[in-house]
């Protein structure tokens, strides 16, 4: 960062605490690389600036002037972007979790390049591709026409925020807020709305098409917890980012019954002595999640990932675990590779009578104790299994 903008940024400081100074006015300003937390850019007249690659978590960027700005590849955790003027702003791969854009102006997508230039400052390609906007805060946002292809949104907060005609293809949303969002003519194509909040929200003519956790055939879904929701959502954030982003999900002793958990991927939580009686899991992954002393009777957990997985004392009666793997899960090195040790799934004394398991794989499981009353077992594989 130039000495000239540092001189300028002491001197907004200053300003927005009524100490003399002047106000930050500064088109195409340079804070690519830099590490600027907790900074305060309120009302900063910043249009065409170069964010890419900074640390600005906690930064806080009300009502300022971002117009074609760019943030590619951005840490923003926390950030504060209510009511900012964010026409044309690149946040491409960028790091927005928990962030608030509260009435902020998202109108018109994605500036390709923000270099000085009347054209580049005016051309529009309305594209978000990769964007991280996990447990982010749109309320009332105008992103109408916008495009966050591939971005990943769990648990943004979305209440009432214009996304008609929106590019969300392939966009997770998982837990994420859309109370009253309008969504008319959304592309949603592939798109994961799994524990999302759409009480009011506005679908029509949007394409829904592969989109997992939605079924308009069903109407409303009844609102998960507010709490619950997030667990999920943060969650989801942490098992896909390696536990760079999110927090891991942790359910012990809660009731869960109601709620569905089909192809969610929730690896490694934990479920100690929760109540899943009657959920659907199918298709999730649950990989080295601890269900000890938890309650799944009558689950639905067809083809799921339970590698590695602990069952200590669990109860499954009557469940469908057809095509489920429940066989061991590799154990990775600090660089995320097999090391060529393996995890087992332990059943120890797990209880799943009358159950289903068609096509099942237990190999290497430890199921000693287990009660197996009315189970079919050899519909299911058990290579290496101790019993």
């Amino acid at each position: 960062m130039s000495q000239d903008l540092l001189e300028a940024l002491k001197a907004h400081t200053l300003w927005l605490r009524g100490r003399g100074g002047t106000r930050l006015d500064k088109p195409w300003a340079d804070f690519a690389g830099v590490r600027f937390t907790g900074c305060t850019l309120t009302r900063a007249r910043l249009p065409g600036a170069r964010f890419d690659y900074a640390d600005i978590s906690s930064g806080d960027f009300e009502g300022a002037d971002l117009f074609a700005s760019s943030f590619d590849s951005a840490t923003l955790f926390r950030a504060n972007f209510r009511r900012a003027d964010l026409r044309g702003a690149n946040f491409k791969n960028a790091m927005l979790a928990e962030a608030d854009f509260t009435g902020a102006d998202l109108t018109g997508g994605v500036l390709f390049d923000a270099r000085p230039g009347e054209r580049a400052m005016t051309e529009q390609l309305g594209r978000r591709t990769g964007a991280d906007l996990s447990n982010a805060d749109l309320s009332g946002a105008n992103g109408g026409g916008a495009a966050f292809k591939g971005a990943l949104l769990a648990g943004a907060i979305l209440r009432g925020v214009d996304l008609s005609g929106a590019n969300l293809r392939g966009v997770d949303l998982t837990g994420a807020d859309l109370t009253d969002a309008n969504l008319t003519g959304a592309d949603l194509r592939a798109a994961v709305l799994t524990a999302a909040d759409m009480t009011n929200c506005i679908l029509q003519d949007a394409n829904t098409e592969h989109s997992m956790g939605l079924n308009p055939e069903e109407g409303p879904r009844k609102p998960l917890d507010p709490d619950l929701r997030l667990a999920i959502a943060r969650h989801c954030t942490w098992a896909q980012t390696f536990g760079a982003k999110g927090g891991q999900a942790n359910f012990t002793d809660q009731d869960l019954r109601g709620f569905v958990l089909s192809n969610l991927d929730l690896s490694a939580a934990v479920f100690k002595g929760a109540n899943l009686d009657g959920v659907s899991m199918r298709g999730g992954n649950f990989l080295l999640c601890d269900f000890t002393d938890a309650h799944l009777a009558n689950c639905d957990i067809t083809r799921a990932q339970m590698r590695g997985t602990c069952l200590k004392n669990a109860v499954l009666d009557g469940s469908n675990l057809s095509d489920a793997d429940f066989t061991e899960a590799d154990i990775l090195n600090h660089e995320r590779k097999p090391t060529g040790r393996k995890w087992p799934a332990n059943m120890l004394g797990v209880r799943m009578t009358n159950c289903k398991v068609k096509g099942t794989r237990f190999d290497g499981a430890n199921m000693i104790g287990a009660d197996v009353t009315g189970t079919d077992l050899s519909q299911a594989s058990l290579t290496g299994v101790r019993r």
